[in-house]
């Protein structure tokens, strides 16, 4: 009798450890570190964004979170790397609205099935930026001199056919000016360049020229929010100029299709977490940023939103395939 009690206790220890294996396994998720990949160069405001996310989520996670940069293409070079490694939340791909230019264009293998979107955690205008020092005080300055002296300012920013430059041709079907775009490989390097004069005005996120905003070297003639932005209160937008454009980029991570949906659920409740601290709240204050607060499945609808509108106005520009 005793021998069967024991049988009996023995068995149910098996069906016990058969069901909750997979609870188990699931919290086992990260045994080890996190890749992050970042396609902007060092210093760039995604890889700003994505270093105080991996230095926040290796706290969450218990594991280290260290952040490699893999620029080049608009985000393609970054991408095709990812695309190598193992679908398993071990290596996890900064993206941005950008990243809908990259696929829209045609000249990569990718489409957003290849990609879960997890978060996008930021979410900031474009602007129009200038030296100080520059006779150009507005929108409208920046419009008539164009008129006037059609292609006789050198205007440059993040990529080329990314969401700068669309957000630059849109003012141009606005306000009916000619001029030709300068690509960088980041939003600072433009940044950069505009300081040592080497374009006249840059069109970025403001968070690409923060010191040299604070620093006075900058001065913005515009800005893409839809009213007045909270950061920047003095400078008017495009459409209070009379120019109706009105854009964000968002800033976010990603991982391969196909990667275990509870590696995918632990990312998310983590990043969740970390979007609740102070230290986070906070250094979005400093680097002057939104949330945008829509959810994976949402997420995953925005870009494919994106990536169609995008491609429809690459065609009608001559950029797409």
């Amino acid at each position: 009798m005793q021998a069967m009690k024991t049988l009996i206790a023995a068995a149910s220890l098996s069906i016990m450890a058969l069901v909750q294996a997979p609870v188990a396994q699931a919290q086992a998720y990260p045994e080890n570190d996190i890749r992050f990949v970042v396609w902007s160069s060092a210093g760039s405001p995604l890889d700003t964004m994505m270093r105080q996310l991996g230095r926040q989520l290796s706290e969450e996670l218990g594991v280290e979170v260290p952040v490699e940069n893999r620029k080049g293409g608009s985000g393609a070079v970054a991408m095709s790397y990812v695309m190598t490694q193992p679908a398993d939340g071990y290596t996890v791909l900064s993206t941005t609205a950008s990243m809908t230019f990259t696929m829209a264009k045609g000249k990569i293998p990718f489409t957003p099935d290849n990609f879960t979107v997890l978060r996008a955690l930021q979410a900031e205008p474009s602007a129009v930026a200038v030296r100080a020092d520059s006779d150009l005080r507005d929108m409208k300055d920046f419009v008539k001199y164009l008129q006037e002296n059609p292609n006789g300012l050198r205007i440059g920013g993040y990529a080329s056919a990314g969401f700068h430059q669309f957000v630059f041709y849109r003012l141009q079907q606005e306000a009916d000016f000619e001029a030709a775009w300068v690509p960088f490989d980041g939003g600072n390097e433009a940044a950069i360049a505009l300081l040592g004069g080497h374009i006249d005005a840059a069109v970025l996120t403001p968070s690409s020229a923060k010191a040299q905003l604070a620093n006075g070297d900058f001065r913005l003639l515009g800005i893409s929010t839809e009213s007045s932005d909270r950061y920047f209160p003095d400078t008017p937008t495009f459409k209070e100029q009379g120019y109706d454009v009105v854009e964000s980029i968002w800033r976010g991570v990603m991982v391969r299709e196909g990667t275990p949906q509870e590696a995918i659920d632990r990312l998310i409740a983590a990043i969740a977490a970390v979007e609740e601290t102070t230290a986070w709240q906070e250094f979005m204050e400093k680097n002057m940023q939104s949330s945008l607060d829509l959810d994976q499945e949402e997420m995953q609808i925005q870009v494919r939103k994106e990536v169609e509108s995008r491609r429809a106005f690459l065609d009608e520009n001559g950029f797409a395939n």
